[in-house]
C-alpha cells in the first residue's frame, strides 16, 4: 500500500476499516478491549448522549496525555481543551444527526486538528466514525472512531488492514455498497426475506413503481442479477433483518 494517499483513497480505505472493525465487534470475533491496544493508530468509542469518550486505546491516551477516566471528568471541556472550536461546531451536529437517523451503514469521515499537549501545537487528523451496535440492538447511542494523523495514514492503514484481516471480497465490493442510498439499503433486507414489491411498498408507504425503481437501481449499483448475489451483500455488510425493522417501527410509535 502506498504511503502517500489521495483524499479519495483515504476516505475509501478508512471507511472500509471502520466498517469491518464494527462488524467484527458486532459478531463477537473479538472485544474492543482485546484488540484496541494492538490496533495501530487511535481507536475511540464515544457516548453520543453526553458526547464524551468512554474508551480510548493506549495510543490515543498517549497523544492526549490523559487516561479515559480523566477525559470523562473533563466533560465539555474535553473538546475545548484539545480541539479547534470552529471544527467542533461542525463535528458535533454531525454526531447528533447520526444518533437521530440511526443509519447502521453510514460512515462519517472528517478531518480535525488535535492539540499536542507536549508543545501546544495542532496536528491534522483524519477520522472515520460509525454507530456501534450490539446483537439485537436497533438503536445505538455509541460511536466507534478510527482517528489517525494525516501524515501517517498510508503506513497506519496498511497495519490496520493486517490486524483486521479484511476479506478480499469485502474490499473489492465496498465501493459498490457505498453507492446505495439509505432507502436502497433498507429495501435489501426485505428483498432477501422474500417480500414482493407490493409488500415492500406497503411497508414503507411508497408506491409500487418507486419500489421497482429502487430494485433496478440496487441491481445496477451492486452489479448483481441473482438472489444469491444480493444475499451475500446483505450478510457481508450486516444490513438489518426484517425482524429488526419491525422492532424499530414498533418502538418508533
Amino acid at each position: 500500500m502506498k504511503t502517500n494517499l489521495s483524499s479519495r483513497e483515504v476516505i475509501d480505505i478508512n471507511s472500509q476499516q471502520i466498517f469491518t472493525l464494527e462488524k467484527k465487534l458486532y459478531k463477537g470475533e473479538f472485544s474492543i478491549e482485546s484488540v484496541g491496544d494492538y490496533l495501530p493508530g487511535n481507536l475511540l468509542i464515544n457516548d453520543l448522549n453526553e458526547i464524551i469518550p468512554t474508551y480510548i486505546n493506549k495510543s490515543g491516551c498517549n497523544i492526549l496525555k490523559h487516561s479515559v477516566d480523566e477525559l470523562k471528568e473533563q466533560g465539555p471541556e474535553y473538546f475545548k481543551r484539545f480541539f479547534v472550536p470552529e471544527e467542533v461546531n461542525v463535528i458535533i451536529p454531525n454526531y447528533i444527526s447520526m444518533l437521530q437517523k440511526q443509519d447502521s451503514a453510514h460512515i462519517y469521515n472528517y478531518v480535525q486538528r488535535v492539540q499536542s499537549v507536549s508543545d501546544a501545537s495542532y496536528k491534522w487528523y483524519f477520522a472515520s466514525a460509525k454507530l456501534m451496535y450490539t446483537p439485537g440492538q436497533t438503536i445505538s447511542d455509541k460511536m466507534i472512531l478510527i482517528v489517525n494523523e494525516v501524515n501517517s495514514l498510508g503506513l497506519i492503514s496498511k497495519k490496520i488492514n493486517s490486524v483486521l484481516e479484511e476479506s478480499d471480497w469485502m474490499k473489492k465490493n465496498f465501493k459498490k455498497f457505498c453507492r446505495l442510498n439509505k432507502r436502497e439499503k433498507e429495501i435489501i433486507p426485505l428483498l432477501v426475506s422474500g417480500k414482493s414489491s407490493s409488500e415492500i411498498a406497503d411497508f414503507f408507504c411508497i408506491s409500487h413503481l418507486t419500489v421497482n425503481t429502487h430494485r433496478r437501481n440496487i441491481g445496477d449499483k451492486l452489479e448483481v442479477k441473482t438472489f444469491a448475489g444480493l444475499y451475500k451483500f446483505a450478510v457481508t455488510f450486516g444490513l438489518p433483518t426484517l425482524k429488526s425493522y419491525i422492532i424499530f417501527f414498533v418502538l418508533s410509535f
